[in-house]
């Protein structure tokens, strides 16, 4: 019961902070939801909890789907299609940790993802 109670707590602060927030803070958001996460799955694995492994390995796939989907690919030119195919790799490596029921493909999937998120945070910084 607490556990469906501060889901949905937290379900309305996440969509509260989405209304109010630009462009930048809604892709920071995603990178946000998408570390914590994948530290849930890091869990999960290491806890053999594999039910709830596979509900955090969907949301991720979710967020990457969503911040791929944000790319604008003839605008963003070379710059996109890279990010493209980084979220690509990361989605990649997170269907081979689950299928694998192992940790080590998401260590480079978190440093990506933290570099990228410390780049639009710089993004952010200088605007």
């Amino acid at each position: 019961m607490f556990d469906t109670g501060y889901s949905a707590y937290q379900n309305t602060a996440v969509e509260g902070k989405a209304a109010g927030a630009d462009v930048q803070q809604l892709v920071l958001m995603l990178f946000d939801g998408f570390l914590e996460e994948l530290e849930r799955t890091v869990g999960h694995i290491n806890g053999r909890r594999f039910e709830r492994k596979a509900n955090s390995v969907e949301k991720m796939l979710r967020i990457l789907g969503g911040l791929e989907a944000s790319l604008d690919l003839d605008k963003g030119g070379e710059l996109a299609a890279n990010m493209a195919r980084l979220y690509d790799h990361c989605g990649q490596q997170v269907l081979q940790a689950s299928l694998r029921n192992t940790t080590e493909p998401l260590d480079n999937v978190r440093t990506v993802m933290t570099n990228l998120q410390e780049g639009w945070k710089g993004i952010g910084s200088q605007a």
